[in-house]
């Protein structure tokens, strides 16, 4: 999780971590645009987490 609470923060991305759960709360007012930016950092950021899954997909 401290790997990719890191880069969450890399990504700028202000999400809430505890434990093994994590939360991500967009704006109530987001535009198409600014919404796949923060899903495209979203996916850049789980991507170190790739690295530490075992078995098929």
């Amino acid at each position: 999780m401290n790997k990719l609470v890191g880069a969450w923060r890399a990504e700028d991305l202000l999400i809430f971590s505890n434990f093994h759960r994590w939360h991500a709360v967009p704006p109530c007012i987001i535009t198409d645009d600014e919404s796949r930016e923060g899903l495209a950092r979203l996916d850049r950021a789980l991507g170190v987490a790739d690295k530490y899954y075992v078995g098929k997909l």
